[in-house]
């Protein structure tokens, strides 16, 4: 049956990535000075850098960054902090694969997606079929850099491979044409199918699938109390779930660019080759949604 009015719907869900994506392994040495700053004493051995509490590296203490710097920035929602212990290790995310290793920096970005939807909807032989429009639909990235300690001379902040490296791994994560990638694959799937097992799924066991509800009656509750049809609430936690899928899949690409600077570059110790799809990635991320995806990496 049609739905006899159009609904709304507003969703948003976040995700954090970090671990695997992220690092730079390239350590710098240890400065014995004489002052017994937290930083020479840790080197010592004296302090355990874990029990530190991150602090934030505020942009007005850096030096004004060239305008594509500045561009990234604000794209990004970067923020840097130094200190503490790795924000991955910390939260117990997922491994870099690399054990007792330390690195120097690491990169986290929080993709997340918001929706307002609009759709009717009526049963199939299996299920039911759902078409829908989405008048708001969008995707939001920010990021947050840290660093194991404060870079000593901030005057040259920008000109250290350390945050260079960061900042191809946030470059890779505000490619326009991956974010808008998420965007298309939503819109053009106007037309979503559920089967009962899939409502089930997603709904629960104990939903009512009745096919032989009326458009009227698609909200109310029968004498027995069961739902005489899947309320509003329902269909949008069905779209709800196949926009996440896509998210998903946009949130594994970004990680599989992520793990390909690590390996090609051995988080950061190398620089980025001259040839190939990474640097593509790099220096094309304006060029058009066709080029944005390499097919045998996404199969990775």
């Amino acid at each position: 049956m049609i739905a006899p009015n159009q609904t709304a719907s507003r969703w948003q869900c976040q995700l954090w990535i970090a671990g695997l994506i992220l690092h730079l392994g390239s350590i710098s040495p240890a400065v014995f000075a004489q002052s017994n700053s937290q930083a020479d004493l840790a080197a010592e051995g004296m302090i355990d850098e874990e029990q530190w509490v991150a602090e934030p590296i505020a942009m007005s203490a850096l030096p004004v960054p060239e305008e594509a710097i500045a561009e990234l920035l604000e794209s990004g929602q970067v923020e840097f902090i130094s200190g503490g212990p790795r924000p991955s290790v910390a939260a117990g995310l997922r491994s870099t694969g690399f054990i007792n290793r330390e690195f120097d920096a690491e990169t986290r970005f929080n993709l997340s997606y918001h929706f307002v939807s609009r759709c009717r909807w009526w049963w199939s032989d299996d299920g039911i079929v759902v078409k829908v429009r989405y008048p708001e639909l969008k995707l939001k990235v920010d990021h947050k850099v840290w660093f194991r300690r404060r870079p000593n001379d901030l005057s040259r902040f920008w000109d250290s491979p350390l945050v260079q490296h960061e900042m191809d791994h946030i470059r890779l994560s505000t490619d326009p044409r991956v974010l808008s990638r998420f965007e298309s694959a939503v819109r053009e799937d106007e037309s979503l199918r559920f089967s009962s097992s899939e409502i089930r799924s997603v709904l629960g066991e104990n939903v009512v699938l009745n096919r032989n509800a009326t458009p009227n009656a698609n909200n109310r509750t029968s004498r027995n109390n069961r739902s005489s049809g899947l309320s509003s609430d329902q269909v949008r936690k069905l779209i709800n779930q196949r926009v996440r899928a896509h998210f998903q899949q946009t949130v594994e690409l970004i990680e599989i660019r992520y793990r390909e600077l690590d390996r090609q570059t051995a988080h950061g110790s190398f620089a980025v080759p001259d040839t190939g799809p990474l640097r593509q990635w790099l220096d094309h991320s304006s060029s058009d949604l066709a080029d944005a995806t390499s097919p045998d990496l996404l199969s990775r």
